[in-house]
C-alpha cells in the first residue's frame, strides 16, 4: 500500500479545492493510505463535510495569513509521523511540502491549476525549478495550455510533463435546457479581481437595454463579494446568490455562462457549466482555449475587458435560439470527456509509477 500525503491551502469552496476532494472521493483506498493536509483552520465548509466521509486522515494546520515558518514546522511534523511514500501538492499547500522534499528521498506531484507564471511568486518558482531539475518534482498540466506554460516558465522538457485534465462528476450536472423562454446570464466563481465580475455586470447592463427580461445570476463569494453586492443590490435583474452547496441546481437556472477572466487554468466551473448545457462565452485565456471551439462550444474574445465585444456576441446568440440549443447539446456531449473517474485513474497510475521510481532510486 502506498502512503500518499496530499496538501491544499483551504477547503473553502473553489476550483482547486473541489478538484482535490473529487479526486480523493475516487481513489482506490485498497491501494492508498492517504492523509490530507489543509493549511488553514477548519471553517465548516461543504467540502470539509465531504472529506469527513472518506477513509483518510485530515490534518488542519490552522496557518494564519501570509507565509508562516511555524506552519512549515507543523507540516514537517505531520509528514515525519505519517512517513509518506509520495507527496501531492496543490496551490499554496505545495510550498509547505518543499522543505521536507529537499531532505528526504521522496517525490512530489505538482498539479498546476493555472498558468505557471501566475500561480507562484518568483522565489517559490525558483525553488520549484531546482526540484524539477533534480527530478524531485513531477509537474502535471491540467490542459495543453497549462502544460505549455509549465514548460516555458521552468524551461523544462514538455514531454516530461504529464497532461491530466481536470474532471467533474459529469452525471450529477447533466441538464437539458429550454432556450425558447426567458434566458438567464450567469457565472459561478469567487469574487476576485482575476474573475473580472465588473465586465460581467457591464455586459449585462448593455444587454438589458434591448432584452428587459434578461437576468444575471452570480454564484460564489470571495473578498470582493460584499463590495459588488452593495454597489449593485438595487439593480433589477442581478441576483447575488452567494456561496452555494448546490451548484448543480444553480446551473440549471443559467443558460449563458460568461467568464471574462484575466487568466485561468482549466476551470471546473466551466466544465460543470458545459455538462449542464450552458453556452460558454469567455476570454481567450489558459485552458479555456482548450475547451471552447468557436461557434461549436461557445465563443472566446481576446480582450477580457471588451464589454462591447462580449455584448455583441451574446446579443447575436439571443437572436438565434436554435444556435444556442445546438451549442448546448455539443457541450453536454463534450463534457463526457472530463469525467472525474478517468481523471482519478490517471492520477493513480502516476502515483504508482512515481512511487516505484522512488524505490528504484530513479
Amino acid at each position: 500500500m502506498i502512503k500518499l500525503a496530499v496538501s491544499i491551502g483551504t477547503l473553502e469552496v473553489g476550483g482547486a479545492e473541489t478538484f482535490v476532494i473529487n479526486l480523493l472521493k475516487n481513489l482506490d483506498y485498497q491501494s492508498f493510505e492517504v492523509i490530507l493536509i489543509v493549511l488553514e483552520k477548519k471553517r465548516g465548509s461543504f467540502l470539509e463535510r465531504e472529506v469527513e466521509k472518506l477513509p483518510l486522515e485530515v490534518k488542519y494546520i490552522s496557518k494564519k495569513e501570509g507565509f508562516r515558518p511555524s506552519a512549515v514546522i507543523k507540516v514537517w511534523s505531520v509528514l515525519k509521523r505519517f512517513k509518506p511514500d509520495l507527496l501531492h501538492g496543490n496551490i499554496g499547500g505545495l510550498i509547505y511540502f518543499l522543505p521536507y522534499l529537499f531532505f528526504h528521498r521522496i517525490k512530489l506531484i505538482y498539479t498546476a491549476h493555472t498558468l505557471a507564471d501566475k500561480e507562484f511568486g518568483s522565489f517559490k518558482r525558483y525553488l520549484i525549478n531546482i526540484l524539477l531539475k533534480k527530478g524531485k518534482i513531477t509537474a502535471v498540466g491540467i490542459s495543453p495550455e497549462i502544460r505549455k506554460s509549465l514548460a516555458t516558465t521552468y524551461k523544462y522538457n514538455i514531454n516530461k510533463i504529464p497532461l491530466i485534465y481536470n474532471g467533474i462528476d459529469v452525471n450529477s450536472f447533466s441538464d437539458q435546457k429550454d432556450f425558447s423562454k426567458k434566458i438567464s446570464l450567469g457565472h459561478v466563481g469567487r469574487f476576485e479581481e482575476v474573475k473580472n465580475h465588473r465586465t460581467i455586470i457591464e455586459v449585462f447592463f448593455n444587454l438589458k437595454k434591448l432584452n428587459p427580461n434578461l437576468t444575471l445570476r452570480l454564484v460564489g463569494e470571495g473578498s470582493l463579494f460584499l463590495n459588488y453586492r452593495n454597489e449593485f443590490k438595487h439593480n433589477e435583474g442581478i441576483i447575488f446568490v452567494g456561496k452555494s452547496e448546490k451548484v448543480q441546481e444553480e446551473l440549471k437556472k443559467i443558460h449563458l455562462f460568461l467568464i471574462p477572466s484575466f487568466y485561468e487554468g482549466l476551470p471546473l466551473a466551466v466544465l460543470e457549466a458545459m455538462a449542464s448545457g450552458c453556452v460558454i462565452v469567455g476570454s481567450n485565456v489558459g485552458g479555456l482555449k482548450d475547451l471552447i471551439e468557436e461557434g461549436k462550444n461557445g465563443y472566446l474574445l481576446n480582450e477580457p475587458g471588451d464589454v462591447d465585444g462580449f455584448s455583441k456576441v451574446i446579443e447575436g446568440l439571443l437572436k438565434d435560439r436554435n444556435l444556442m440549443s445546438a451549442i448546448s447539446l455539443n457541450n453536454i456531449k463534450k463534457a463526457q470527456n472530463f469525467d472525474i473517474i478517468e481523471t482519478a485513474k490517471r492520477y493513480q497510475k502516476l502515483y504508482l509509477l512515481e512511487a516505484k521510481n522512488v524505490k528504484r532510486g530513479i
